[in-house]
Formats: structure tokens, sequence, C-alpha cells
């Protein structure tokens, strides 16, 4: 019986190939686009769960609750709270601390190069996190000052085929670091990216860092506990805070945790930390929803296609029933043909993933893993989609179809229901509204990323070539500036403390007047007397740094700074910073200038109160170039930087392509939006296609009479295309609601973001339109403009 129903919807399916293309090409790019968005969703959920007890591990954040800062949540902690915590509370069975995260200039030989990621880390590091050693100690790997686990990409670069174990090598030419261990790479899916571990043990001529281990009046350590069960947050949070209030830490440093497995998708809001490559749980949610739409919006479009076809298999179904077939017979030849064409086009799918993940991934800088569709739990997913889709799809005209009445059918007495025109109106307004919300959607994002692209940021980017110093080349910036000024193509020099884009440190300070009550902690950086010109920021009073004066106890603030602190007219105003051990060791420094505020960091985050002093030498370069001889600049800048610096290697970036790198993840999410959105438009469009011609071929006898009767071509097209159009419309009020309130969920994640207004909605309606128009036009002129002569003949 069931190779019968087979054989038939076989059959079915060749006779009439255009509608079957259709079909299943919707169903296979609907299905394509699921999977591909659920390979993207278990990539964000996969994230530092390849430690094996990543459930126990947690990391400690801090509330910074003092005035000035406007993003409470940062990455680090006071340095002693996590070994006191591991002494004190029995659920702590380790900690671990990190420090630094920059680059190292590192040399072996006459092999110089930058290590791009390095942390200065607990030994315990090995016994809470699971990172793969593969040669070298097992244990006790960084127990000793000096020694350091560098990954086989790093032991590659630097020595090549050579054995790693036990070489030294020298960091900024000056400090010998020995190997003791060398590490897997990191998966992909660790928040934790690095080349280099080394030893957080102070050694020889490190007693500040010792110092600075044992305090509890400053934040800079990232901090991990391993647990002995999964975390109750609610109450290690009350313990971690009596710790810290119990050693005397600042109160406006609360301590608390997060899960390890909510690092990835739970950061949006936190500032210095380690997670490399964060992303957003809201992001995930819209993705999966879009995957889910598109979907329905396939089924939708098979099932209406199933649905519109089922009048003309009318005297099929009368002539089987005449001689003996019994109503589930009927049926199940409905369903077995419905799944049939459904499997169909998930092996399709299953093609078109294949292909389409490895360029998809270097698309939007992801790791999807197309196998994960072979696991067992995924391909029972696909299973039960391809059964759940096809037997929606089937249900309804198989049941309508096995009732009708033998004699009436034969008769040529069968019409569509009036359910069935219902039903299938409300699929079209289904999937206009689907694809109507995702063009919003697309809109919306792209106004956003082009208000981050060309929003005024207090500085120019375009033609700036960003040079990273470290080490012995810092106290030279000065000499290299002044060198690379001598070429006539390069217009400005400047260094800062950190390139624009990079969150900057932060600080306490005492202004004038305030009381001894008042803890208020700001953004700090240093920059020479260049750099404000060099970046083309703008003082909006008193002066700029000058070699004509001393500025060595000067400073220049941000507007942001004088909103705080209230100050009408700032300049010559006195601001103290701490100094020494004790936070009444103050040294004051004369406010001589303001500049206008300017985005040091990205502007998901709000612009904080900040302040610059000034310093001669410092590692970030920022070198503005005139156009037209790029390339010849670059090349001199490098010849430049040999012999300033000889021995070290020199590496340099456009800040304009830091700056994108910066929104890589909102990039890519825009353009997966943008992709899976057109997809669904092709769909739907299919679907109208399909259902347009259908639909003029039902009413053909219609044409021909009104053609008869006097009416033109214009009229005829009118008639055809106007129910399509009132359900477009119906389509358009729905989606607007539900594109709204997502999209405004979605841009609550910036700091600043575009308004929403009316015209985004406007054009994806007209979008909508005008691709229906065009869409149901061909079909509709076809049978307007035939021969109202062959549809009449018969009658």
């Amino acid at each position: 019986m069931f190779k019968n129903y087979f054989t038939i919807g076989l059959r079915n399916l060749l006779k009439h190939k255009g509608y079957s293309f259709i079909k299943i090409a919707g169903l296979a790019l609907g299905l394509a686009a699921s999977m591909i968005i659920y390979l993207y969703v278990r990539e964000d959920l996969s994230y530092d769960t390849f430690h094996k007890q990543y459930r126990n591990i947690v990391r400690v954040l801090t509330i910074d609750s003092a005035e000035g800062v406007s993003s409470k949540l940062v990455g680090v902690t006071q340095p002693q709270l996590g070994p006191v915590a591991t002494e004190e509370l029995p659920e702590v069975l380790k900690s671990v601390r990190f420090t630094g995260g920059g680059r190292y200039d590192l040399s072996y030989g006459d092999n110089a190069l930058k290590c791009e990621a390095a942390f200065r880390v607990d030994p315990s590091v090995f016994e809470v996190f699971d990172f793969k050693v593969v040669d070298g100690a097992t244990t006790e790997i960084l127990d000793q000052p000096g020694s350091i686990a560098i990954t086989q990409s790093l032991a590659k670069k630097i020595f090549g085929d050579e054995n790693a174990i036990g070489k030294t090598v020298k960091l900024n030419q000056t400090t010998d670091l020995h190997v003791t261990a060398v590490l897997a790479d990191p998966p992909k899916n660790s928040h934790l990216q690095f080349d280099l571990l080394r030893t957080l043990v102070p050694g020889q001529g490190e007693d500040g860092l010792r110092q600075s281990l044992e305090t509890w009046q400053g934040i800079f350590c990232f901090t991990y506990l391993l647990l002995d069960k999964p975390a109750d947050i609610t109450d290690l949070n009350r313990k971690l805070q009596s710790i810290s209030k119990k050693n005397n830490a600042y109160e406006f440093f609360t301590p608390v945790v997060q899960k390890l497995e909510d690092v990835h998708l739970g950061s949006k809001e936190i500032l210095f930390e380690t997670n490399a490559n964060k992303s957003d749980r809201l992001n995930v949610y819209v993705l999966s929803i879009i995957a889910t739409l598109i979907l329905v919006l396939a089924a939708v479009n098979f099932m209406n296609l199933v649905t519109a076809r089922s009048a003309g298999r009318a005297k099929e179904v009368g002539m089987r029933k005449v001689i003996g077939a019994v109503r589930y017979q009927l049926i199940g030849q409905h369903l077995t043909e419905s799944i049939l064409v459904t499997l169909i086009g998930a092996v399709f799918a299953f093609a078109v993933v294949f292909a389409l993940v490895p360029i998809l991934n270097s698309n939007y800088q992801r790791f999807a893993d197309f196998n994960i569709l072979l696991e067992p739990l995924s391909l029972l997913m696909v299973t039960a989609m391809v059964l759940i889709v096809g037997t929606l799809a089937g249900l309804y005209p198989a049941f309508v179809l096995s009732g009708f009445k033998p004699v009436l059918v034969l008769k040529g007495s069968f019409k569509n229901s009036t359910s069935g025109i219902r039903l299938r109106k409300a699929l079209v307004v289904l999937q206009f509204t689907i694809s109507i919300a995702l063009m919003v959607g697309t809109g919306i994002v792209y106004q956003q990323m082009n208000f981050i692209y060309t929003a005024d940021l207090g500085y120019s980017r375009d033609q700036v070539i960003s040079v990273q110093q470290s080490g012995a080349a810092v106290g030279r910036a000065s000499t290299l500036r002044d060198e690379l000024l001598r070429n006539k193509d390069i217009a400005a020099v400047g260094t800062s403390s950190a390139r624009i884009g990079q969150q900057l440190g932060r600080t306490n300070i005492v202004p004038e007047g305030a009381t001894s009550a008042t803890n208020i902690i700001t953004s700090i950086m240093s920059a020479d007397e260049s750099f404000i010109p060099a970046m083309n920021m703008e003082m909006i009073a008193g002066r700029n740094f000058s070699l004509d004066f001393d500025d060595s106890l000067s400073m220049i603030i941000n507007e942001e700074m004088t909103r705080l602190l209230k100050w009408n007219d700032p300049v010559g105003k006195k601001i103290s910073l701490q100094s020494g051990p004790n936070p009444t060791d103050l040294t004051a420094y004369t406010v001589i200038g303001v500049v206008k505020d300017f985005h040091f960091a990205t502007i998901r985050h709000r612009l904080e109160p900040m302040f610059m002093l000034y310093n001669q030498n410092n590692p970030a370069m920022s070198v503005k170039v005139k156009a037209g001889n790029v390339k010849e600049t670059i090349a001199y800048i490098e010849e430049t930087w040999k012999k300033v610096n000889p021995g070290s290697t020199f590496e340099y970036a456009f800040l304009d392509e830091q700056f994108a790198n910066l929104y890589r993840n909102e990039q890519a999410f825009a353009s997966m939006f943008t992709h899976f959105t057109l997809l669904a438009m092709v769909i739907a469009g299919l679907g109208l296609f399909a259902l347009s011609a259908f639909t003029a071929e039902q009413r053909r006898k219609e044409i021909g009479i009104r053609k008869v009767l006097g009416a033109s071509n214009v009229t005829i097209l009118y008639k055809l295309s106007s129910e399509f159009i009132r359900l477009i419309f119906v389509a358009f009020l729905m989606a607007s609601v539900a594109a709204y309130f997502v999209m405004s969920a979605w841009l609550e994640d910036f700091q600043y973001s575009i308004k929403l207004g009316a015209g985004i909605f406007i054009v994806a309606g007209l979008a909508a339109f005008a691709i229906a128009m065009i869409t149901i036009s061909f079909q509709a002129l076809k049978a307007a403009m035939g021969n109202p002569v062959e549809s009449l003949r018969s009658e």
C-alpha cells in the first residue's frame, strides 16, 4: 500500500514539474536557512562548555558605584579576593587570577615577533580550566618565576621545527622567560583567547607586582572560582561582599559572580574583561525567531500551494471512491505525498547547508560546524521537522478531499470551499507579515550600523595609521615621531596611552572643593602635545599641552567631566590624584583646557568623564597621512621604525579598520539579517507566484466572460490583484507592530542609537507591495491578454 502511495506521489510530482519545483525549492530554502541559523545558535551556546567543570566555574565581577562611572559592571576585581575566598569559603575549591591580555614583544635569536595576547596567570589555571597540554610538564607548569606556557601556533612562529620545551625567549629584549609547556591553541569557542600564559608568581625585581597582588584598595585582576557544585549566585555574592567589607575594600566596589556558561552571551554591559569575542543573548533570540519565521514561512508556502491545488485533484478522488477507496486510504495517500515532498526538500536543504556554511563562516567571521547536523539529536530534530511540516501541510487537503461526494465531483459541480479560500488568505497574510517584519528589521539594523560608522565621534579616523609600541620602543616614541614628520606625506603624529577605541583605565579623583566622603572615579589617559591636533579633536576652552610650558602637573578634561563636577569655568581649577600608597597621598593637577567630548570607547557605552595627563612618550602612536601615496608612506614608516627601533617588530593598522573591527559582531548580525530576509522574500515570492497562477487558472472562465462583455486588461488586472493587495495591507499593519517592539529591544543595546520613524516601515510596506505586484502581474496580464474563445468554448 505504501509503495502505491509513494509511486502515485512521485508521478504527481513529475506531472506538474513547475509546481513541484516551487514547492520543493521553497521548502529546501526554508529548511536550509533554519539549519544554518541553528548551527550559529549552537556555536554561541557552546562557548566554554569544553571545560569539564564549566557548570561549577564562575567569574567574579565588580559593580563600580562611584560617581563619574556610567558603565557600572567591570570584569576586574580586588587581587586578594580570589585567594581569600578559597581559604575562607568551603564551597570554593580553587581560584585563578589573570592580568594583562595585551601584546608582548618576544625575541629568540634573530627572530623577533609580537605575541598577540599574553596573560599573567596563577599556576592554578590548569586546575580550574581544561587547556590541553601537548608537550612539556603537565604539573607545576607555572610554579616558578619567569615560566611561561605557549600555544602550538606561537611555538611554531618562534622556534619553527625546534622543540620549544626548555627554551628561553626574551620579553622586550630584556626579560628572560622560560618555556615549560606547549598548549593546544584555545578552542574557538573559548572566551579566553591567548598565545602565552606567564606565571603571576613575582620574580626578582617585581616587588611592585607583589605589593599590588596583596592590596584591597584597587581592582585589576580577572578572577575565576572553581566551586564544588553549581553556584547559588545570591548566597555566593553575599559571602564575597562580606569578605570584601571585612578587609576594608572600597565600599563602592561590590563583588558579584557570573556563571562561566553566561560569559559569552551575558557580558554586553561589562567593561575591562577577558572576553575575546562576546556576543549578545538578544542576538541569539532574534536569530532563533528569524529561523522559526522562515521555517513557518516555508511551511505556510507549502500548505498554501497544496491546498490551492487540492481542487485540481477532486476528480481523481471521486474516481478512486467510485472504485472502492475508503477515506483512510485517501488520507494516507495525501499525507504520504506531502511528507515525500518535505523529505526531498530536506535532502536538498542538507546539500545547500553543506555548500554555504564555509562561505558564510568566512563572511560572518564565525565557525559553525556542518557536522553538528549529523549528530543523533540534530538528525532526530530534522526528522521530526520533516514529519511535522509534511503532516501539517497534507492534513487539510487530505481530510477535505477525502470527504468529497463522488457524484458532485464527477458531475463537475465541485468548487473550492469557503473555508479553503479563507485558509489560503490567512496563509498569504502570515507569509507577508513575516516578510515585511524581516524587511523592517533589516532596514533598522542597517540604519543603526550606518549611524555607527557616520556619527560624529569627536575625532577623525580617516587616513590615520595606528602603530602600537612596547618595551624600549615606547621611550623612543618622540624620536620616532620627529623622524616621521620629515616626510611631506605625513601630516601629523601624536601618541597616547591607549589607541582610540580601546577602553581607558580608571582612577579616583579629588576635585577642589570635594569632601572626604566624595567617591569619584573617571577615565584617564596620557597624551603628548601632538595627539589632540593629530586626531582633529577640538579644544573648546583653554589650551592644549605645549612644549612652551611645563605641563608635568597639567590636565585636560572633557565636557562630560565639567558636567559631572558642575564647573562652568573649569580652566585653572585643581584636581588631585593619589600618588602614594595611602589615599591621603595626593598630587594636585591644574586644568589647562577642555576638549570636546569624543568616544574613546564604543558607542555601546555611554560617554564618560575623562581627563588627559601630559606624557611625551606613549605606546599608541597615531600617524595622520595624506591621501595619494599611502603605500609609499607606509614603507617609509616601516623603514624609519627599523632605524629607530632595531630588532623590534613593526606592525600597523588603519584606525578606521580597527574601528570597524570593534563592531564586527554587529556587522555580522546585519549581514545575517539581510541574507535571511532576502531568502524569506524569495520564498514568499515563489508561493505568491504559484498561488496567483492558480487563481488566474481558477477564474479563467470569469475572465473570458468579462472580456466578452467589454472589460479592459487593466480592469481584469485590478480584479485579480485587488484581493492580494488587501491581504498585503493587513500583513503590513501586523508586521509593523511586531517589528517595532522587537527592534526597539535590540536598539536598547546601544547607548547611542537611531530613533525609530515611520519611514522604514513605509519603505518596507511599499517594497512588499511592489514585489507582490510584480509577482501577480505576470500571471494576471497573461490571463487578461488571453483569447476569451479558448476559455469559453466548452460552455
